[in-house]
């Protein structure tokens, strides 16, 4: 499984866990920093619910908002990444059935 959420997120899962991966940009070997982006690993969830919580959490504990209403709205923006993810695995499902 692998679900994009949003531009800088994706889930995917192995036999055990569902990932929670966020979206770097690698590093060269003097330590610069590349255009080459990949995923790292940043929490392991047994279920998808668990796995979007963890991500709104997050997103709300990182986020630099300064009044409540703004940090509404950003908690929004990802629920709505969240949504749009999951139709495409739906609509993905139902073309490979």
């Amino acid at each position: 499984m692998e679900i994009m959420v949003g531009q800088n997120c994706k889930i995917t899962s192995d036999a055990l866990n569902i990932i929670l991966n966020k979206k770097y940009l690698k590093k060269d070997k003097e330590g610069n920093v590349t255009e080459e982006e990949a995923f790292k690993q940043i929490g392991y969830y047994t279920t998808l619910d668990g796995a979007f919580n963890a991500l709104i959490e997050k997103e709300i504990k990182g986020s630099d908002a300064i009044s409540l209403d703004e940090l509404k709205k950003h908690v929004a923006g990802v629920k709505e990444d969240i949504f749009e993810a999951l139709k495409s695995v739906k609509v993905e499902r139902a073309v490979s059935l």
